[in-house]
């Protein structure tokens, strides 16, 4: 396989990714809806069922995701570099207040700056 080759399938698969992450809402609510319901029509209840239980899988898997940050900070106001840390969050989507929830799909993102008091 060339190098050529691989880079399309690496892209490919980043798209594909980005795509999943963004729209996996919408995704969900039509797998568990039209497509669970032609699944039960050709496949039987059995096979919805079993459909819901890896939809289910999946979004545990994609709450994973969503749920971790990365931020970046100076120790000081003087400091050259940067301080990376990866936080997970603990709480779920719905236990987060409806104002905030607001605020992130308002503007796409929640900002909070701190400022050096010392």
């Amino acid at each position: 396989m060339s190098l050529l080759a691989i880079i399309g399938w690496v892209l490919l698969g980043a798209a594909a990714t980005t795509i999943l992450v963004t729209f996996w809402d919408q995704i969900r609510d039509w797998l568990n809806n039209v497509a669970a319901d032609a699944v039960e029509s050709v496949f039987g209840y059995r096979a919805r069922e079993a459909m819901h239980r890896a939809i289910a899988k999946v979004d545990r898997v994609m709450d994973k995701v969503r749920s971790r940050s990365t931020i970046y900070a100076k120790k000081t106001p003087l400091d050259t570099h940067y301080v990376k840390t990866d936080i997970v969050a603990e709480a779920g989507v719905y236990q987060i207040d409806k104002e905030v929830l607001e605020e992130i799909k308002k503007k796409g993102e929640l900002v909070q700056e701190f400022v050096y008091k010392s």
